[in-house]
């Protein structure tokens, strides 16, 4: 709880912190006069006042503001040339977008500097052809009649070349009428995936996977049959034997174990040496120290699946970039990943996808404290930049009370050449507060939903 905690304070900290100072700075390189710029809510724990700013930090860590002088059309103006209002409309805008653009820069230079040029593991898979691996028994991709050894060609008529395409087809596609195009040998077939109660569409939920070249054990969970049979993280399955099947290769072995529930399997499991140094995806097994064991393991049912309790590792490359070419991938990163954004809101707003994939702060500190306790810096890192990009998208959402409102209010001011009227603007503002308290409110019940069931205390 105390890594969540301190992990969530130091996402959102770093995050609000570079967008309200993206306010700040462009409103002092303006001349226009800043009162307070603060990070966190509520009344002032710590701060100074200079140069005419105060400084605060508040004990609400959900946000910030930065403060100018004339800002609010209520408060008392004097009509000084260094207030807000004072400014002309291209002068506001440049405030208003400064923040926003500031989080894009962020996420960009933390994928620049501290990943692409340090080194980023790469999964081949991605980028090759989406073959369908292993297909869950029971599961929605072999109700829908996928089979291992399937390409998958589109996904809703969006065109998927390698698995990394199909990832991002199934994430963006409406999920109520999912339709997949396979190549299966000679054949073309049209597969109809049927609807879903799962809140992010993958490849995973449906219950099919890629192809490995080897079954490696990623990790093993807590009193399930492969722990208490001893299988540990590491270890290599060679092959799975029993309910009438032998099976060798990825895709064989697990669809063995998804359709065996209740059935004693022998694992033959090679063990690899603590230390070899060697890499276990390039070097063939008979080349690894480490011992051969036979492993008794009987699958379980856990909420329709037949599992035993490990989870596979894939394979991973490392690559370097050099600093241009850093910038490059990093802008190109953040660019897919920002259409990706956009691609889901409109499949929100349209019905299409479930409102369940947004996450509130609650959802957002147990991500930040999950990623803090891998103890890798650059995913921690990369984590950070994802929030700082998700946060200058939403802040550019034409939302009232939100730096996309005020932009979209001064774009409708400059082409119709004159100012809307004061109620008004108020009474948008109020509109949009509203809007965004039922917003976050939704958030918040959507991130506790995930963890309580509501139906069970609500009836």
């Amino acid at each position: 709880m105390l890594t969540t905690i301190l992990a969530f304070i130091v996402v959102l900290g770093i995050t609000i912190t570079i967008h309200e100072f993206g306010h700040f700075a462009m409103a002092k390189f303006l001349k226009i006069r800043v009162l307070v710029f603060s990070i966190g809510f509520g009344p002032k724990l710590l701060g100074l006042k200079r140069g005419g700013t105060d400084y605060r930090l508040g004990p609400i860590p959900l946000g910030g503001y930065v403060k100018m002088a004339g800002e609010n059309y209520e408060s008392d103006r004097e009509g000084a040339p260094d207030e807000f209002l004072s400014h002309p409309r291209w002068h506001r805008f440049l405030v208003a977008i400064s923040g926003p653009l500031m989080n894009i820069l962020l996420a960009a230079a933390i994928l620049a500097f501290f990943n692409y040029t340090q080194g980023i593991w790469v999964a081949p898979h991605e980028t090759e052809p989406a073959i369908v691996g292993p297909v869950e028994a029971n599961s929605i991709a072999r109700r829908a009649g996928l089979q291992t050894g399937d390409r998958i060609l589109s996904v809703y008529g969006n065109p998927v070349d390698t698995w990394k395409d199909l990832e991002i087809a199934l994430v963006t596609a409406p999920k109520d009428t999912l339709r997949m195009e396979v190549s299966r040998g000679e054949q073309i077939l049209q597969l109809t995936v049927p609807p879903s109660d799962v809140d992010v569409v993958t490849s995973e939920s449906l219950g099919f996977r890629f192809q490995r070249p080897k079954t490696v054990v990623y990790a093993v969970e807590n009193d399930l049959p492969a722990q208490k049979a001893g299988l540990q993280a590491g270890d290599i399955i060679i092959s799975v034997t029993g309910n009438g099947k032998t099976g060798s290769d990825f895709s064989q072995i697990l669809n063995i174990i998804s359709e065996s529930k209740g059935v004693p399997l022998v694992f033959q499991v090679f063990r690899v040496e603590e230390g070899t140094g060697r890499d276990i995806w390039e070097t063939p097994t008979s080349e690894l120290p480490g011992k051969m064991l036979n492993l008794a393991i009987t699958p379980i049912e856990r909420e329709g699946r037949s599992l035993i309790g490990f989870s596979p590792d894939y394979q991973r490359d490392r690559q370097k970039f050099g600093l241009a070419e850093a910038l490059v991938e990093s802008v190109r990163q953040n660019y897919e990943r920002a259409a990706l954004t956009f691609r889901v809101i409109g499949r929100m707003l349209k019905g299409s996808a479930s409102p369940r994939t947004l996450s509130g702060p609650i959802g957002i500190a147990q991500i930040s404290g999950d990623a803090a306790r891998t103890g890798d810096i650059a995913f921690f890192l990369e984590f950070i930049a994802y929030i700082s990009l998700q946060l200058g998208i939403f802040n550019l959402l034409p939302i009232p009370i939100l730096d996309g409102g005020m932009i979209t209010l001064l774009a409708i001011e400059g082409l119709i050449r004159r100012d809307l009227s004061i109620n008004l603007k108020e009474k948008i503002v109020q509109v949009g507060f509203v809007f965004l308290i039922l917003l976050m409110g939704f958030a918040v019940f959507n991130d506790l939903s995930k963890v309580i069931d509501f139906t069970r205390i609500f009836g």
